[in-house]
């Protein structure tokens, strides 16, 4: 008689309350204890200094899990060997040249911005739009990754491209019917901050066009196909509802948190997800850290030390990070913050770009996966 295969990547509880699920308790305190977006549930909307505090604490609790997911990033490339000699020079020179374009930028802050397309853009602008950009890219590229190591584990089909194709095609659907559909449908939740005011004003001649209508059909409609498509062919896996389970709540989280920005806008939006991103990423290397140099490895280096045993490395690495976060609270309003935070945002994004490919015989190996998934 054959063993069930399994399909949890950490375990049912685990993977529900840090991969998929995260999020939620963020999410709750910012709604019902914050009371940040509560007229969606019948409270009463937060104005003025109140909305101001409420933001600026979700911000930093916000910033603060943010600082610790990334610095894992550097435990794994710096702390082993093994990673680190895959791309040892770029390993090397990355640093130095990340620094050298976010410094420039910072520092020509102060000259008269250049106008493109009749906006004026300073270098550092430049520098903030690329993170912002590329840190949404990365962030919906590592739920579309935790879909395909699900895929790998369940197999059945659904670790072939075809689907991976429809994984990454029902986010980015999912992203721009939220991106169509607030402007159009919700113009009111764009005045929660000060950058999202400025948005509003700028779409809001262009929401109130036919077209802008027009564009919203053609992208729910698009979204609505694909979704059909997405469980037709996730239903046809040769699976119980047990083992579908891993994909679906991944999958059902996701298309949860694109919901947060039309209940509630896109600042309560953006820093649930933003706070998903940070509490998965955290919740994988841990798992990762603890396939790779558990028990029955031998421990070499830092990364094996940090990462080797969760019970440890949560307390010593993620409160560790914590401590220092609190601790340069004076240093976080300096320009050399800035540099620093903005330049390890770029190398976190380039590095997770690097290392985490599921397609990768020893990631495939260290996760258990029975397929390959098309990463």
């Amino acid at each position: 008689m054959s063993t069930p295969r399994a399909t949890w990547m950490i375990g049912p509880a685990c993977d529900l309350a840090a991969l998929a699920f995260g999020w939620l308790p963020f999410y709750l305190w910012l709604v019902f204890g914050l009371g940040l977006g509560a007229q969606a549930f019948g409270g009463e909307a937060l104005s003025g200094r109140a909305a101001d505090e409420a933001t600026a604490l979700a911000v930093l609790v916000a910033l603060a899990i943010s600082y610790v997911h990334r610095h894992y990033t550097f435990v794994v490339v710096y702390g082993d060997r093994e990673v680190f000699s895959q791309r040892a020079r770029a390993y090397w020179l990355a640093p130095a040249l990340v620094l050298a374009i976010v410094g420039l930028a910072k520092a020509t802050a102060g000259l008269s911005p250049a106008t493109v397309a009749g906006i004026k853009l300073s270098p550092w602008q430049i520098a903030l739009f690329v993170t912002g950009a590329w840190n949404i890219w990365h962030t919906l590229q590592q739920r579309y990754g935790l879909l395909r190591i699900y895929a790998g584990k369940l197999g059945g089909g659904t670790e072939r491209p075809e689907q991976a194709r429809r994984d990454r095609a029902l986010i980015w659907l999912a992203t721009a019917t939220v991106a169509v559909a607030l402007p159009v449908l919700r113009p009111q939740l764009l005045g929660g901050h000060v950058n999202a005011r400025k948005v509003g004003r700028i779409l809001a001649p262009l929401a109130s066009a036919w077209w802008a209508w027009a564009l919203l059909a053609v992208v729910v409609g698009a979204f609505a196909w694909v979704l059909l498509r997405w469980l037709r062919h996730e239903l046809r896996a040769p699976a119980t509802w047990r083992q579908r389970a891993p994909r679906l709540a991944m999958m059902g989280s996701t298309l949860l948190l694109f919901a947060v920005f039309l209940l509630h806008g896109p600042v309560v939006g953006y820093l649930c997800f933003g706070t998903a991103h940070a509490i998965e990423y955290m919740a994988f290397v841990h798992h990762y850290g603890t396939k790779k140099y558990g028990r029955a490895q031998p421990r070499r280096g830092a990364a094996a030390a940090l990462l080797g045993d969760v019970r440890l490395a949560v307390p010593a690495l993620a409160g560790g990070l914590l401590l220092v976060f609190w601790l340069i609270q004076e240093q976080r309003r300096t320009d050399l913050y800035l540099i620093y935070y903005t330049a390890t945002s770029w190398l976190h994004f380039l590095y997770d770009g690097w290392i985490w490919k599921v397609r990768r015989p020893e990631l495939a190996r260290t996760l258990e996966l029975g397929a390959r998934s098309q990463a």
